[in-house]
């Protein structure tokens, strides 16, 4: 009994000293491994959005002359007293052709969600009221939610505008004309995101141009020129 407890005795303070000291590297060790694995994580890159090329030129063509074909305005309405305030607003104190006798001026349309469901108001500036001499005017889309329009885009430079079939989170999708010359516009498509317009790419139509050759050339469709990047897309085609 006696050298029982004398060889406990003997290996009892190393021992237990020598399992705290591997506990305590083992766990030091799993440490050291989680912090360089956590250092990792924050120097490691991040991960890019998945990207797709641009549209091609054939569907950019296509979409540009469906979006000729497809282009709707609403019924036409009376703009409210509390939006034109808010435009006249904005108004240049210093541009006299933009006053209250040119409300009749302003075009607004209604923007319908389905049958009877009135989502909002496109709304085109006209005579000289918030319009360029070439006939560009400022424009708006106030949404109607809970009872009260709020503005969701206002861009400049629109001489023709047209809300497509095809819809993004419930609202049409929206394409803008701007006049640059006798033989050119300027086409925007806006995308609605739940919150906003957003610009979502766009085109040049050229109605003539020289080749070439520098010969004058008049084609029976416009020459489209894409301006879509990668990061948009064009949106389907709706069936009937």
């Amino acid at each position: 009994m006696a050298a029982i407890l004398g060889f406990r005795a003997r290996i009892s303070p190393k021992s237990v000293s020598l399992n705290r000291l591997k506990r305590l590297g083992k766990a030091m060790s799993m440490s050291a491994r989680a912090l360089l694995f956590a250092n990792i994580v924050l120097l490691w890159p991040p991960l890019l959005p998945a990207q797709h090329p641009p549209p091609t030129t054939h569907k950019v063509e296509a979409f540009a002359e469906r979006a000729r074909s497809e282009r709707k305005v609403g019924k036409e309405v009376p703009v409210s007293d509390r939006i034109f305030n808010e435009m006249m607003a904005e108004a240049p104190t210093d541009y006299p052709p933009c006053n209250r006798e040119n409300r009749n001026s302003f075009e607004a349309h209604q923007i319908l969600l389905r049958p009877n469901l009135l989502g909002g108001l496109a709304i085109l500036g006209g005579g000289g009221c918030f319009c360029s001499v070439t006939g560009n005017c400022r424009f708006w889309i106030y949404q109607l939610k809970n009872g009260t329009y709020r503005p969701v885009l206002e861009t400049y430079g629109v001489q023709l505008f047209g809300f497509l079939k095809s819809r993004t989170h419930g609202y049409p999708d929206l394409v803008v004309w701007t006049h640059m010359s006798a033989a050119r516009h300027e086409v925007r498509l806006f995308r609605f995101d739940g919150d906003q317009y957003i610009a979502s790419g766009g085109w040049t139509e050229d109605y003539e141009y020289l080749d070439d050759h520098d010969q004058v050339v008049r084609p029976d469709k416009p020459r489209i020129t894409s301006h879509f990047s990668s990061r948009d897309q064009i949106p389907g085609e709706v069936k009937p």
